[in-house]
């Protein structure tokens, strides 16, 4: 599906037959779903269910778990070990978890893998975002994943949410190749660290600075912040 002009980015590392965190046989397909999981607290039980229902981000086409330890969740379900802190600070304008760091560093091993290149779309997925993959396929008809730099999703009219962050493949590239660019361009646009959390990091680089096509689609995502209906957490509209 990609097309246009060469970014100069680093081919992609081929897939290998099949890294031991992957849920699903690897081969080709549409949607790429990934989430990281604290290795504490609620998130490697909730993951454990949802993997033995299939449902959530285990019923895409490929599913992987990060985190900072080696856990096997469930029975055929290994977490992909980023080194990396999982503790972060909260503040900034808007009082929020300064995570850019920690995601940056699992954005890195999706790219160094190479998975994501197999499957057209890539989709971050918090692990108690409630998700029907099902939805995203019919949704993701209306949109094209073609063009030179990408396509990315954004789900909320204030800006890009973490719950639920939809990336063509292209647009991985595209993010992989310019984070870069972009620390250096917002550490000099607020005289220093700018204090955000990584989906409105992820958001600024991607439409102000590296130029994939940003497309509105917000039946992606109701959540508290987001102006949601009255009664949203009853989810008596699904």
């Amino acid at each position: 599906f990609v097309a246009g002009i060469d970014s100069g980015a680093p081919a992609v590392p081929a897939l290998s037959p099949g890294p031991n965190y992957l849920v699903m046989p690897a081969k080709p397909g549409l949607l790429f779903c990934w989430s990281l999981m604290l290795p504490f607290g609620y998130e490697p039980v909730l993951l454990s269910m949802l993997h033995a229902e299939k449902a959530s981000l285990f019923a895409c086409d490929q599913a992987a778990i990060f985190s900072n330890v080696t856990l096997e969740v469930s029975p055929g379900l290994v977490t992909n070990f980023v080194d990396v802190d999982l503790e972060c600070k909260f503040g900034g304008e808007f009082k929020t978890a300064l995570n850019t760091d920690i995601f940056a560093a699992i954005w890195g091993k999706i790219i160094a893998d190479g998975v994501y290149a197999q499957y057209s779309w890539t989709v971050k997925v918090d692990p108690d975002c409630v998700f029907f993959p099902s939805r995203l396929r019919v949704v993701l008809q209306r949109h094209s994943d073609e063009g030179p730099k990408g396509v990315y999703l954004n789900n909320c009219k204030f800006g890009l949410h973490g719950p639920l962050e939809v990336l063509s493949k292209k647009a991985v590239e595209t993010w992989g190749w310019g984070q870069d660019l972009c620390r250096n361009h917002f550490f000099k646009l607020c005289s220093g660290d700018c204090l955000w959390g990584e989906d409105l990091f992820l958001d600024q680089c991607l439409k102000r600075v590296l130029g994939p096509r940003r497309e509105d689609e917000f039946l992606l995502l109701t959540e508290e912040h987001c102006d949601p209906p009255v009664g949203w957490e009853q989810c008596g509209s699904t």
